[in-house]
């Protein structure tokens, strides 16, 4: 039920994150290219008001920060997330659950659009990119910080 609710959200969101979009030029298909072959299923892409209505409504996601630490000292993250920079994903699949919608976002939306995309090559069912923090921030969401190493 959650997993469909965030899908329908996504699709239904008409403010998607200008940060997040990457349009991708389609090419023509060439001559003699086999119909077989199948275009893979866009990402979808959350805005962070619809994020936040479900996190309000008690949804259980799971936050996904794709940044580096030290971003997260200087910006903040969404209360819940789990951090898990880019460059470490792959390696750290085990971490990512499975069972449950995953919402995954960074500074301004372009590694969240990439760690979705290494999601669901890995057989991830629909996980989606929610743009960045700034965004999250400028809506005038809430943000904690987490604490320094020594504190």
């Amino acid at each position: 039920m959650i997993r469909q609710t965030l899908r329908f959200a996504a699709l239904a969101a008409c403010t998607i994150l200008a940060a997040c979009s990457s349009p991708q030029a389609e090419a023509p298909a060439a001559e003699g290219a086999s119909q077989a072959q199948v275009a893979a299923p866009e990402i979808a892409e959350l805005d962070v008001d619809s994020l936040q209505q479900s996190l309000n409504a008690g949804e259980d996601i799971f936050l996904l920060d794709v940044r580096r630490p030290d971003e997260l000292q200087e910006n903040g993250l969404i209360e819940g997330s789990v951090n898990i920079p880019i460059d470490e994903l792959e390696a750290r699949l085990s971490e990512v659950p499975t069972d449950k919608p995953i919402a995954i976002y960074c500074q301004a939306g372009g590694r969240a659009s990439r760690a979705a995309e290494l999601l669901r090559a890995k057989g991830y069912d629909a996980p989606i990119a929610c743009g960045g923090i700034s965004a999250w921030k400028a809506r005038g969401h809430a943000v904690v910080y987490p604490a320094k190493s020594g504190e």
